[in-house]
């Protein structure tokens, strides 16, 4: 592993050393950061990188080769007085440091690291900082990430087109079912070679107004007229960056289906207009403003009591949600910057128990000059019939 990347990303944050460290797989950013995940870990270690010096490891004895791909000394342990002495010596000359925590957990995403040690670290005279801003330094894309990025999120229109081909030829003499069109979409993926770490969500009527609504067998939805149909759904290819849409129709829809839709969307398109407004004023908006103000559309047209999440979260390499800036003012406070190179979804949604639920997701990906749209944009509610 070239460590040099966490060097850049530590002197961008303008901080003196990084602190890596996990129980087992217990910290996900850890293992991301220093290419460890899908590895057999059952123990503790501790990996320093500082800005300038030697990276050093502390290491169980049993899972030494586990690092091999690290550079940098060597502190084995095997009992714990060991390593608490490794500790001691892994933090040597370091009076600051980065790990993945937050203060007061505000920001949940990146709270990876246990308070126990984190008090042992600053028993040791650190002052423990959090990892925040290198952390977004490791998120960002390179050309190849977004062109593979491009090629996921043509597969996953090409499978909703699909979905939607698929439904009209069933309407109106033999409603399909959820897991029907679920079908339709996996195949698609399977065609193209894609990956995903959960199967497309298809919900009918009531079901949509549950986010995270996954059909069963035995159990799903046949369409009814009068339901709306969301389709949400994500990939990637087997070494890129996921694409990750929401696409929504109607069967036969009462108007204030049009209603709730016309806010959505209008919600979607505020939340992009700040940040472009915020790149060509020159200034990095956090990812909490963006939610702040898709929300207050929803706000205005009478539909706040029916948000239930974010606005967006940042894309990833190995799942859909990632680690970088989220759309987020509503479930957490994020006042992370939205950095060029970063990528993410805006989706707002709004949910009715019992009735139905709206949401429309895009992706964008943040050049210098500001925001770009890589997937469709749903402008007019899809009709079936």
């Amino acid at each position: 592993m070239d460590t040099q990347i966490l060097r850049q990303a530590l002197a961008a944050a303008g901080l003196p050393a990084w602190l890596f460290y996990s129980f087992g797989a217990s910290n996900p950013l850890a293992l991301e950061a220093l290419e460890l995940t899908g590895g057999h870990l059952t123990r503790r270690f501790a990996y320093l990188v500082p800005a300038a010096g030697e990276p050093r490891l502390l290491a169980h004895r049993l899972e030494l080769e586990r690092f091999d791909h690290l550079p940098g000394a060597r502190l084995p342990y095997a009992r714990w007085q060991e390593f608490d002495r490794g500790l001691e010596r892994l933090l040597e000359g370091v009076t600051r440091a980065a790990l993945d925590y937050q203060p007061g957990a505000r920001i949940p995403y990146l709270s990876r690291v246990d308070a126990g040690f984190v008090e042992r670290v600053r028993a040791l005279g650190v002052e423990v900082v959090s990892a925040a801003r290198p952390l977004l330094h490791l998120q960002t894309w390179t050309a190849a990430d977004l062109a593979a990025h491009r090629r996921a999120a043509a597969v996953l229109h090409e499978a909703k087109d699909a979905a939607l081909a698929f439904l009209r030829a069933r309407l109106p003499d033999d409603p399909p079912r959820e897991l029907e069109v679920q079908r339709v979409m996996l195949n698609v993926f399977a065609e193209r070679g894609v990956t995903y770490d959960h199967p497309p969500i298809v919900a009918f009527g009531a079901n949509a107004a549950r986010p995270h609504y996954a059909p069963q067998p035995g159990s799903e939805a046949v369409l009814q007229p009068g339901d709306v149909v969301l389709l949400d759904l994500w990939a990637r290819e087997p070494e890129g960056v996921y694409a990750d849409i929401t696409w929504m129709a109607g069967w036969r829809v009462a108007p204030e289906v049009r209603k709730a839709w016309e806010a959505v969307a209008a919600a979607r398109d505020r939340a992009v207009a700040l940040i472009r407004e915020a790149f060509a004023a020159g200034r990095r908006p956090a990812g909490w403003e963006a939610d702040r103000a898709a929300r207050e559309v929803l706000e205005s047209r009478g539909y706040g009591a029916y948000v239930l999440h974010r606005t967006g979260h940042h894309l990833g390499r190995t799942a859909p949600h990632g680690s970088g800036t989220h759309l987020d003012d509503f479930e957490s406070h994020d006042t992370r910057p939205l950095l060029p190179g970063l990528a993410f979804t805006v989706e707002p949604g709004v949910y009715l128990e019992g009735r139905f639920g709206l949401r429309s997701e895009i992706d964008v990906f943040l050049h210098e000059t500001g925001p770009e749209i890589t997937t469709e944009i749903e402008d007019a509610f899809e009709l079936l019939e």
